[in-house]
């Protein structure tokens, strides 16, 4: 077994390689960042890393097995996490100047828990300054490239994570997500990435807990690893009051998902205030779900089109973005990125009134999430309207395809993924196919709260139905 065999497996296949002792964490860990070095100079997705302190923790976890502990459930498994979440002895900069070497005094809650059962948390992925958009370049790491095509964006706000996950370097990935910040690069670089449920997986670390849209998810190469993941993560802490309702019984697969289609009630959403889909988007996410109805899937009918206020989740994240960094602005402001700099000074969106209306239409997208999902197990869309976009798309500019402007990409490329923020429902991205550039397309699932395991079992009957795994970007090569 090479370097690169061990690099191409997933969590689920080598931890009983890992925990048996077949495989040294050290090796594994030597293999991944390798990887990163020869590999990662054109697509940029890493952030920061400490290889000498990773080599470490990987050689003690060989050492306490040799010494007859017990393994963990995640024993020598290497585990990136996108540059907002803190990580013990990493900085934490998201993407700026101004948090530029700064060290948090602890893990997140949910990479803690990673740790504590024998993960090794070794590097960040590269996010925009902030997190403030879908696109990922920033003043301190440059740009991110997609690795299907290096002219092209991998997303964001979780591009690093997204290129991390499609180029192996490392099994398991943790993103977060707060407007489709998780499922839009999971799309755009052909792998598999979940929004859970409010409250799922703590997220202690956020300055607002009530109010925040921002979950952490996680991205992987198979529908298996999700799964683990999240259960790797999820449970209460009484940090985050959303916690207190997550469920303590583990997410299961059933072992023939394929076999559990039958009877499995699915809407498809093509438009909710987007006029365009890309045709090739349109007919691969159709195909996904005729693969599904092949498999004994119900084709449910279309409610009324709930067309979402999203534009009143922008005004919401805008406020918490100002009250967060807008103090930066004047020390740091000659070396922001020029949109993180206007999202954190444009006063209209931080208006009582405007905020106070946003709180209001959150809770018109919640009722509209539950009209949609009446009568229905999930619900389906495209993740994003077109595959990918041009390496020179900026945040401000509207989606141009072949000429023709589509609008603000809030309502043009991404729409789907905004709601479930606002009303907290889980949701993933899976891959269903690749445009004729050779660029992946996504589709995303929704379903009612908790409902991880329903979406995991749709994603995972597709992975059987239609393989993608073993697709690799060239720039992995």
């Amino acid at each position: 077994m090479t370097d690169d065999d061990l690099c191409r497996m997933t969590a689920t296949e080598l931890l009983p390689l890992t925990q048996s002792g077949k495989v040294k964490a050290a090796r594994l860990m030597r293999a991944v960042l390798d990887r990163i070095e020869r590999l990662d100079k054109d697509t940029n997705g890493i952030a920061n890393m400490d290889p000498e302190a990773a080599m470490a923790d990987a050689e003690a976890r060989d050492a306490a097995l040799a010494r007859g502990e017990a393994p963990g459930a995640f024993q020598g498994i290497p585990v990136t996490a996108k540059d907002l979440l803190n990580v013990k002895g990493l900085p934490t900069e998201s993407g700026s100047f101004a948090h530029k070497g700064l060290m948090p005094d602890a893990d997140v809650e949910a990479v803690a828990r990673l740790r504590r059962k024998g993960a090794i948390p070794f590097a960040k992925t590269a996010t925009p300054e902030f997190g403030h958009k879908v696109i990922t370049d920033c003043p301190t790491n440059g740009i991110t490239r997609n690795p299907w095509d290096l002219s092209r964006s991998c997303g964001g706000s979780s591009g690093g994570t997204g290129v991390a996950t499609a180029m192996g370097f490392g099994p398991l990935h943790l993103s977060s997500d707060g407007a489709g910040s998780g499922r839009i690069p999971a799309s755009a670089c052909g792998v598999a990435g979940i929004k859970p449920t409010w409250g799922l997986i703590p997220h202690e670390s956020t300055t607002d807990v009530f109010g925040s849209f921002t979950v952490i998810g996680v991205m992987g190469r198979s529908i298996a690893d999700l799964a683990l993941g999240l259960n790797g993560m999820k449970g209460m802490d009484r940090r985050d009051p959303w916690s207190f309702g997550s469920p303590a019984a583990p997410i299961t697969l059933p072992a023939d998902p394929v076999k559990a289609m039958k009877g499995m009630r699915v809407r498809v959403m093509m438009r909710t205030v987007n006029d365009w889909v890309d045709p090739e988007v349109e007919a691969a996410v159709l195909n996904a779900v005729s693969a599904l109805t092949g498999a004994g899937a119900q084709e449910v009918g279309m409610v009324d089109d709930p067309v979402h206020d999203i534009s009143s989740a922008l005004t919401h994240m805008r406020a918490y973005q100002y009250a967060r960094f807008g103090h930066l602005v004047e020390e740091f402001g000659d070396r922001m990125d020029r949109t993180a700099k206007m999202s954190l000074t444009s006063n209209p969106h931080h208006s009582y009134d405007a905020l106070a209306m946003a709180l209001r239409a959150r809770t018109d997208i919640f009722h509209n999430m539950e009209h949609l999902l009446d009568g229905t197990d999930v619900y389906v869309t495209p993740t994003i309207t077109t595959p990918s976009l041009p390496i020179d798309q900026v945040q401000d500019a509207p989606l141009v395809v072949d000429g023709v402007d589509y609008g603000p990409l809030r309502e043009a490329w991404y729409p789907y993924t905004v709601p479930q923020n606002a009303s907290g429902h889980p949701a993933m991205s899976v891959p269903v196919g690749m445009s004729s550039k050779g660029i992946p397309i996504g589709m995303q699932i929704v379903g009612p709260w908790h409902s991880e395991a329903t979406l995991l079992t749709v994603a995972a009957a597709l992975e059987k139905l239609m393989p993608w795994a073993d697709r690799w970007p060239p720039a992995a090569a």
